[in-house]
């Protein structure tokens, strides 16, 4: 009888307990979400790195004050400072999911697909929690509180000031970058070197392997990396096109029928990785705070891995594959996919790829196969991996057999991302030993 009654006790208090149920999902929902939302607003890849790292930094800073395992922001982020507590009794984890949303809601257009998803998501919660109408208001309100910290931190970055900056103006020296068809776009955020990092300063930046000295003579390495490259886009297999197009992650491709032209949305490199993270967090069944290391440690690594990348781009300054087999070995050559506007060392696609490989791998129970289905809304079938390396090396190639890079930009941007990912593991105290 003691035991039935003790039993009982425990059942009573586990029910009384404000938590937010379906907590172990509810960070894959937000980011599945803000991924949805990035496609329909058209951000660029490097823009849409910034508008995926601050909400899910705000729903962490929420959720340190919850889990003893997790990490402070404070002392590891660039002018981060200890975020305010609760003044009253709320449920940390509906508190980090509007931290998460608030904060989203700043930096999209489509802010009425957040409106709707915190209607929904409060409507789950108070069918789970009694109709608690009072503890919903105070956890609202207190995320609501932190998102607004975390904004006034946010606006330091000098976003705003490099949208005043003038546009790029071409370089006229040998090797430099030029725009490339079909659209002869400018360069795309050419002042981005200019953002703040979150954990690099002068001190402990990651630096790329410097580029391979532009020539035309036939005999250097500079030609014969374009040559490999037009050889092999010459003999380009039915395989081959299909990695190629499956990471093409280009988030608006300019597409043309006749005299009309059109726009296809497609998910961004970050956006893609995210929902490789998704996908794992929920085969591993991680729970929340395992969940907000996976989400924000990788939106940490892909927008540092795009910010390293940024400024390699535009401090080499290096033109593309089109533009230089155009010039010195097929006058009508394209590549395959279409060629993003900006220079071309290195890969955004093998850092960021890398860097996130780097961090999952650290953060996802090891040995990992999975499905990848993440291009299935484009009608792609999904694609099977041994491994998250496996993968990042792919999305990493898949830009050589695409057209758009040469071979050192693949392989040095993987060097470059993996020591990203590893100085961010290194900074929260969960780089592999």
């Amino acid at each position: 009888m003691k035991k039935r009654n003790l039993v009982f006790v425990i059942l009573f208090f586990l029910a009384s307990c404000p938590s937010y149920a379906g907590k172990e999902n509810y960070l894959v929902r937000c980011n599945q979400k803000l991924v949805e939302v990035l496609m329909e607003d058209l951000f660029t890849p490097v823009v849409a790195s910034r508008v995926n790292v601050y909400p899910n930094l705000a729903a962490y800073a929420v959720l340190v004050q919850k889990g003893k395992t997790l990490e402070p922001l404070e002392g590891k982020l660039n002018q981060f400072e200890k975020i305010s507590e609760p003044k009253n009794k709320v449920d940390l984890s509906l508190s980090a999911l509007f931290a998460f949303t608030t904060t989203a809601k700043k930096l999209v257009y489509s802010e009425y697909i957040f409106d709707e998803f915190e209607a929904k998501e409060s409507r789950i919660w108070l069918a789970k929690n009694k109709k608690d109408t009072l503890l919903l208001r105070h956890s609202k309100e207190y995320g609501r509180q932190v998102a607004q910290e975390i904004i006034v931190w946010m606006k330091k970055d000098i976003y705003d000031y490099t949208r005043t900056l003038s546009r790029y103006v071409i370089a006229d020296s040998a090797g430099a970058w030029i725009p490339t068809g079909p659209g002869y776009a400018n360069a795309l955020e050419p002042n981005w070197p200019l953002m703040r990092s979150f954990v690099f300063d002068s001190t402990n930046s990651i630096k790329a392997i410097p580029n391979v000295k532009y020539s035309e003579d036939k005999s250097s390495e500079y030609y014969k990396n374009a040559l490999a490259l037009y050889s092999q886009s010459q003999a380009l297999d039915t395989a081959k096109r299909l990695i190629a197009w499956y990471w093409d992650n280009n988030p608006n491709i300019l597409k043309s029928d006749g005299h009309v032209n059109y726009f296809i949305h497609k998910v961004s490199p970050g956006g893609h990785w995210v929902r490789i993270a998704c996908q794992a967090v929920k085969n591993r069944n991680l729970d929340e705070f395992q969940s907000a290391e996976v989400f924000t440690y990788l939106a940490l690594g892909i927008y540092e891995g795009f910010l390293s990348c940024w400024i390699e781009k535009y401090k080499s300054n290096a033109m593309r594959p089109e533009t230089y087999i155009n010039r010195l070995i097929s006058p009508q050559w394209k590549s395959y996919i279409e060629t993003p506007p900006f220079p071309e060392y290195t890969s955004g696609h093998s850092v960021v790829s890398s860097a996130s490989s780097t961090i999952l791998t650290a953060l996802i129970k090891q040995p990992y196969a999975f499905t990848d289905s993440s291009e299935m809304y484009l009608d792609m079938p999904p694609r099977k991996f041994k491994s998250l390396r496996e993968a990042s090396n792919e999305a990493s190639m898949s830009r050589f057999y695409g057209g758009i890079h040469f071979m050192p930009s693949l392989t040095n941007g993987i060097i470059q991302g993996n020591e990203v990912g590893n100085f961010i593991l290194g900074r929260f105290k969960k780089a592999i030993k």
